[in-house]
């Protein structure tokens, strides 16, 4: 008798057995410290009365996919349920073909943690971004001329100029 062995992933495996590792937002995922926003964030909840909120993990990473993708609150909501990488980034562990909250949801957590909160999750994006970068340019302001006007008239201006 032969055993038969399938060891192919289904929709409920674990995401991170599923996905390429080597995908964007996989290494974006492992690169970000998730517990910063975690411990920022958990005083601005009620820890025993009210309805429980949404995991912390789950609504910065949507903020972050957000501006990452440049996405509407409902786009990315949307896509979200169809995007196994996008639900890996935001720390699912199987795969779920719902939505993982209103867009309202979004709007209500942003205003949750405020400019400041915002402003961190911005300030973790550019400590990943430029983890590998090197500090002796941080100081220095890189601009790109190749769009200036050039000074030169157009040939009927050129007649005007010289009253002909």
């Amino acid at each position: 008798m032969i055993k038969n062995t399938n060891n192919s992933p289904t929709l409920f495996s674990n995401l991170s057995d599923m996905l390429n590792q080597s995908h964007p937002l996989c290494q974006l995922a492992d690169k970000i410290d998730w517990g910063k926003f975690e411990t920022a964030f958990q005083p601005l909840y009620c820890q025993d009365n009210g309805r429980p909120g949404k995991p912390i993990r789950l609504m910065c990473g949507l903020i972050i996919l957000k501006h990452l993708r440049n996405l509407s609150d409902e786009s990315l909501v949307e896509q979200w349920s169809e995007n196994a990488y996008y639900q890996y980034f935001c720390g699912m562990q199987e795969f779920t073909p719902s939505v993982p909250c209103t867009s309202s949801e979004l709007v209500h957590f942003r205003k949750r943690i405020g400019e400041e909160g915002l402003e961190l999750i911005f300030q973790e994006s550019i400590r990943v971004n430029n983890g590998d970068d090197e500090d002796y340019h941080h100081d220095t302001a890189f601009i790109d001329s190749t769009v200036q006007e050039k000074d030169s008239t157009y040939p009927w201006m050129q007649s005007c100029i010289s009253g002909s």
